[in-house]
């Protein structure tokens, strides 16, 4: 998820759209543009399109409920205001970002919808938050948990090689959703998490850089990417592993 705060250099309705653009061309440059689907087009064996199809399936059901569960957290302590907009939903179409979607398609990377919570109508105000803002990655890492049962259990053979292999993305990349957006840059949900620990005027002061993130984090991505590897795609690799039993 990135476009998720208001001010900075991407605030504004336009904020997305040039977020979009800038990722692209920083992608081209990088020679990264098209990573998970030049597989495809290179070499479309039926290796390469059921890997690609196990990634669109992971990053699909990774976001949906992803950001279903910031909904479905916020209502029960005490905020509607993702349910009123429709967001407490398990239907695809209500997270997922046209803009963000194809990014991830292009270059690997990108974002959908976020939830709107409105802090104030929080029960337990910015202790709550917390909560919202984990219910997303614990849920990542629960969809991890659960596809990883058939495959460690050999229930998956019944059903044969493809079935394997795009239960084994879901489990590779929600790991790496979970444990992405723990992170603690803003918007990244770890950022929230850091917010509702901070005393109040460090808090406040925290929230001023929001619309800041997504530069950080394209820095990092584009410039740190070692660190990015450590801190985020090695780990999610190890747990995948450890739940996969392999």
């Amino acid at each position: 998820m990135i476009a998720r705060g208001a001010g900075g250099p991407f605030g504004g309705p336009q904020g997305p759209y040039l977020l979009v653009i800038l990722l692209l061309v920083l992608a081209f440059l990088n020679g990264s543009l098209a990573a998970p689907i030049l597989g495809v087009i290179r070499n479309p064996t039926e290796r390469n399109i059921v890997m690609f199809a196990g990634f669109i399936v992971a990053i699909v059901v990774g976001i949906t409920v992803h950001e279903f569960m910031h909904a479905y957290t916020a209502h029960r302590l005490g905020d509607d205001t993702g349910r009123v907009m429709g967001r407490m939903s398990l239907n695809p179409l209500a997270h997922l970002d046209v803009f963000g979607s194809l990014l991830l398609v292009l270059a690997g990377f990108g974002y959908g919808k976020p939830v709107p919570v409105n802090e104030s109508r929080l029960q337990g105000g910015r202790t709550s938050w917390a909560f919202v803002a984990l219910a997303g990655p614990m849920a990542n890492f629960a969809i991890a948990a659960l596809c990883a049962l058939p495959v460690r259990f050999g229930g998956a053979d019944l059903l044969g090689g493809t079935y394997f292999s795009i239960l084994e993305s879901i489990v590779l990349y929600n790991c790496v959703l979970g444990l992405f957006n723990l992170i603690p840059i803003p918007p990244l949900d770890g950022s929230r998490v850091v917010y509702a620990l901070l005393p109040p005027r460090q808090a406040y002061s925290w929230r001023t850089f929001e619309g800041y993130g997504p530069l950080v984090l394209m820095a990092i991505f584009f410039f740190g990417f070692r660190y990015l590897n450590a801190i985020v795609f090695e780990p999610a690799i190890a747990i995948a592993r450890y739940l996969l039993g392999a």
